[in-house]
């Protein structure tokens, strides 16, 4: 099992609020960031699962594996500037995946709301890319913001996709 840094949040709901705060991310909060990365993957796929039209079942896969793509990153960044290694875990291995996690039935306002939540992952990446005095860890971060709005447009259409 990968280790939640010292002092970090418990629960993936608790780290997302934590994260979702920051404007600065220290290592360890960029940490946190590979974990829910990660858990990405396997909340967009339990949600495909969740769904009978094929087209948004591929849509929240694409966005899963990306998501695996940008707890990488965030891996990448932090051993830029620290020299560890924190690679991105796999589900089994993640402390956010443990036990039960929360899972909705999939509607078009779910996924829309889902997508407000990518949208605002762009802004986020944003900030703390601007913030970062490394450029090149930075520029690992700016690419996830971009993706994240991707994220978002891809719901915005599986939702439509849902009401069609």
């Amino acid at each position: 099992m990968t280790p939640i840094p010292n002092g970090a949040p418990q629960t993936l709901g608790e780290a997302f609020a934590h994260i979702n705060a920051l404007t600065a991310p220290s290592v360890d909060d960029l940490k946190v960031m590979v974990l829910i990365e990660a858990a990405g993957q396997t909340l967009y796929e339990a949600s495909a699962e969740g769904s009978a039209h094929e087209g948004v079942r591929a849509l929240l896969i694409e966005n899963g594996h990306e998501e695996m793509r940008h707890a990488r990153r965030v891996s990448a960044a932090i051993k830029i500037l620290s020299g560890e290694d924190f690679p991105a875990p796999a589900a089994h291995e993640n402390p956010y995946l443990t036990g039960d996690f929360p899972r909705a039935t999939l509607t078009a306002e779910g996924l829309r709301k889902t997508a407000e939540a990518e949208f605002a992952g762009d802004k986020l990446y944003t900030t703390w890319a601007d913030n970062m005095s490394n450029p090149e860890a930075a520029a690992l971060l700016r690419l996830n913001a971009g993706e994240e709005s991707d994220h978002a447009h891809r719901l915005l259409k599986a939702a439509a996709m849902l009401e069609a």
